[in-house]
C-alpha cells in the first residue's frame, strides 16, 4: 500500500513518505497501533500487521476468500442518524457478511478512510475494532486521506475448509430455500430514525423501535449460520443486502433455476414490503437438499432455526410468491 503524496495520505502502515500534519494523521496512526489488536489467538508467527508498507499474512488453509465494500456518506449512512462508531461497526460487518455468505471464516481486514478535517476518526476505528473483536479477526492495515465527505472502504480476507466455498450458482431444482432470520428490520429502523430526526414521529418510542434502529445501525453478520449451512451441504447461499426479492433472484439467476416462495419472514415492527425490498438485513438465504437436517442441526447448536421460504424449480423464468409473481423489489445502485 504505497502512499500518494498528492493526497497527503499515509500508507498501509505508519505513513512514512506521506504529507505530515503535526498532531494530525501521525497522532491518529500512533493511537490506532495501540488500539487495533490481533485477531483470535494473537498474531501468527511471521505475520506483520500495522507498521510497514504492506501487511504480511500467512496463506489461508483450504480456499482464500477476498471481498471489498465501500460505504459513502449520504448514500450508505447519514451521520445525523447515527454515530461514527456505528459507521465503523457497519463498515466491517457488511464485509464479514460477504464471507459468511460463502460459508467462510473472516480472518483479516484493512480499512481505507477518506474524511473531511475535524471528524473524530478514533470513534470510527473504535466501531471497526468492536466488530473485529466480535469475529476474532485482525485489522492489519489501511489508508487515510482527505475528502469533502466520509468514505470508508474495507477489504477483507477469509478462508473456508477444504470442501471449498458455497457459491450462488449451485442450487438445483427441488432444493429447499431457507432464511436464517426475519427481514425488514433494517429498513424499518431507518424509517424510525428519520422520523425521530424530523421530530414528526407519531409513534411512541418502544422496545421494538430500539431493536429496529439497532438493526439498521449495528447489523450482525451471520458467520456461524453460514458455516453450519456449509457443513450441512448448502448448494448455494447469499446474504440479504438488497432485499429478499432481489437477492433470491440473484441466487436463482446464477444457479439457472426458478423460485417458488411460500412465505416471507417479517421482523416485528416491519412490513412485508420492507422485508422484500428494504435490504441491509444481512441474514443468509441458502439452498439445501430436502433431506438436509437443517432445523435439527441449527437447534442442536443453539442457533435460531431458519425459516423455510420455499423451493427451487426447474423453470428459470418462474419467480413466484404464494402463487403470484414475485415483486420486483430491492435496492439498485444508480451509477
Amino acid at each position: 500500500m504505497e502512499p500518494d503524496d498528492r493526497r497527503g495520505a499515509p500508507d498501509g502502515g505508519d505513513g512514512e513518505g506521506a504529507a505530515r500534519r503535526p498532531g494530525g494523521e501521525d497522532e491518529l496512526i500512533a493511537a490506532l497501533r495501540t488500539s487495533l489488536v490481533p485477531g483470535a489467538g494473537g498474531r501468527p508467527e511471521g505475520e506483520v500487521h500495522l507498521g510497514d508498507d504492506a501487511a504480511v499474512l500467512r496463506p489461508a488453509r483450504g480456499y482464500a476468500l477476498f471481498s471489498v465494500d465501500v460505504l459513502v456518506e449520504g448514500v450508505h449512512f447519514d451521520l445525523s442518524l447515527g454515530s461514527l462508531e456505528d459507521v465503523g461497526w457497519k463498515a466491517l460487518e457488511v464485509n464479514v457478511s460477504d464471507i459468511a455468505a460463502m460459508g467462510g471464516l473472516p480472518t483479516h481486514a484493512v480499512c481505507g478512510v477518506a474524511a473531511r478535517p475535524g471528524l473524530a476518526l478514533e470513534q470510527l476505528f473504535s466501531g471497526l475494532q468492536a466488530s473485529a473483536s466480535r469475529h476474532g479477526l485482525a485489522l492489519v492495515g489501511g489508508d487515510l486521506s482527505a475528502a469533502d465527505r466520509l468514505f470508508v472502504s474495507v477489504a477483507i480476507l477469509g478462508e473456508t475448509n477444504a470442501t471449498g466455498p458455497v457459491l450462488r450458482s449451485g442450487a438445483r431444482p427441488g432444493d429447499h430455500l431457507w432464511c436464517t432470520g426475519p427481514l425488514g428490520a433494517s429498513a424499518a429502523g431507518l424509517e424510525r430514525l428519520r422520523a425521530r430526526a424530523a421530530g414528526g414521529s407519531s409513534v411512541a418510542d418502544s422496545g421494538i423501535d430500539a431493536v429496529l434502529r439497532r438493526a439498521y445501525l449495528r447489523p450482525e453478520a451471520r458467520v456461524r449460520e453460514g458455516r453450519l449451512a456449509a457443513e450441512l451441504g448448502a448448494t448455494a447461499m447469499i446474504d440479504v443486502s438488497d432485499g429478499l426479492a432481489r437477492d433470491t433472484g440473484h441466487l436463482a439467476s446464477e444457479s439457472g433455476v426458478g423460485l417458488v416462495l411460500d412465505t416471507v419472514p417479517v421482523a416485528p415492527g416491519a412490513t412485508e414490503e420492507q422485508a422484500l425490498g428494504g435490504g441491509e438485513d444481512y441474514e443468509l438465504v441458502f439452498a439445501a437438499q430436502p433431506e438436509a437436517p437443517v432445523e435439527d442441526a441449527f437447534e442442536a447448536t443453539g442457533l435460531r432455526v431458519p425459516v423455510l421460504l420455499g423451493r427451487c424449480v426447474e423453470d428459470p423464468t418462474r419467480r413466484e410468491l404464494r402463487g403470484r409473481p414475485l415483486p420486483a423489489a430491492g435496492w439498485v445502485h444508480e451509477l
